[in-house]
């Protein structure tokens, strides 16, 4: 795993709807780069949508 998915990763860890916006960008940023292969991006974006679309109460609302 190269050290730009581990810190966008840690990032995530402790994201917040905001931030995790943030690190997909970056995710698909740093694949485009060639910092990441597709199998990172793709974790990165699915963590990233766990964060933007779970843990909030009713959909985000609450």
């Amino acid at each position: 795993m190269s050290q730009t998915f581990d810190a966008l990763k840690q990032k995530l860890s402790n994201a917040d709807l905001g931030q995790a916006k943030e690190v997909m960008e970056q995710a698909k940023q740093a694949y485009d780069d060639g910092k990441i292969d597709e199998n990172e991006r793709n974790e990165l974006l699915e963590s990233a949508k766990s964060v933007i679309g779970g843990g909030k109460g009713l959909g985000g609302l609450f």
